[in-house]
C-alpha cells in the first residue's frame, strides 16, 4: 500500500501532525488517534484529534474535534511516543556498548544484540515514518523525519 517515495504511510497513534487549512492557510495541529490501510482508496486513512492553531502541552482547554484524513495529506511534526521509546532504548544500548571493552564473551554477545536491535529498528522505521539511516536518533528533532 505504501510506496517509499510517496507521502502515503502508516502513522502510529500518538504521532503529532499538522494540516494546512485551504481556506486561511493556517496550520491545524493534532494527534493521530487511529490509522488503517483502506483498500477502497488504496492508501492509509487516519482519524486525527485536532486542537486548532496550537497543540496543547497539557490537558486541552477545549475538547478536540476528530476528523478523517488520508495520511498523505498530513505533515508529521513529531514521531509517536512508541518511536521515541524505541529511539531511547537503542540510545541506552549504544551508551552501554560504548563502555564495554569487547574482551569478554558477554561484551561480544551484547555487541551482537545491539547489532540485531539496530537492524530490527531500521525495519520498523517505515511504519513510524522515520528515516532509515537512523539520523532521527540524534537530538535535533528536524533530523528525525524523512523529507516528504
Amino acid at each position: 500500500m505504501s510506496d517509499e517515495h510517496t507521502l502515503d504511510r502508516y502513522l502510529a497513534p500518538g504521532t503529532k501532525v499538522s494540516l494546512k487549512s485551504p481556506t486561511d492557510g493556517e496550520f491545524e495541529h493534532g494527534v493521530v488517534v487511529h490509522c488503517w490501510g483502506d483498500d477502497e482508496i488504496d492508501a492509509y486513512d487516519c482519524y486525527v484529534a485536532f486542537f486548532g492553531a496550537e497543540a496543547p502541552v497539557r490537558t486541552p482547554r477545549e475538547k478536540p474535534y476528530i476528523l478523517r484524513y488520508a495520511a498523505s495529506s498530513l505533515r508529521v511534526t513529531e514521531p509517536s511516543p512508541h518511536a521515541l521509546m524505541l529511539r531511547d532504548t537503542v540510545l541506552e544500548m549504544k551508551e552501554h556498548l560504548d563502555e564495554l571493552t569487547g574482551d569478554t564473551d558477554f561484551d561480544r554477545g551484547y555487541a551482537m544484540a545491539y547489532d540485531f536491535a539496530t537492524k530490527t529498528l531500521k525495519q520498523q522505521c517505515e511504519a513510524f515514518g522515520l528515516r532509515e539511516d537512523l539520523g532521527w536518533m540524534k537530538p535535533d528533532v528536524s533530523k528525525w523525519l524523512r523529507d516528504d
